[in-house]
């Protein structure tokens, strides 16, 4: 969902966060006044795809700014491996 997401345009990802909003506001009050909904961690969900739609239009503007680096993903390369702590041996 989150690579789909990505390769929206910066109006539809506004529309995601707009039908987003609807839906917390909607099972916010499913949930506190008439406690008949379903599953609440839908709140949740909706809030997180709002963070990554404001995020990512953040992100947006500012590669086209400059002042953010755009770093391809390097798929299938491994991290070096961490060094060992500095200080007191046990």
């Amino acid at each position: 969902m989150k690579d789909n997401f990505r390769s929206l345009s910066v109006e539809d990802i506004k529309k995601e966060i707009q039908a987003s909003s609807e839906e917390v506001r909607k099972a916010r009050f499913q949930f506190g006044v008439t406690r008949s909904l379903e599953n609440p961690r839908v709140i949740r969900n909706h809030k997180k795809r709002i963070a990554q739609g404001l995020t990512l239009i953040r992100e947006k503007e500012l590669i086209a700014s400059g002042k953010l680096k755009q770093i391809p993903a390097q798929a299938g390369k491994v991290a070096a491996p961490a060094k060992p702590a500095k200080g007191k041996k046990k």
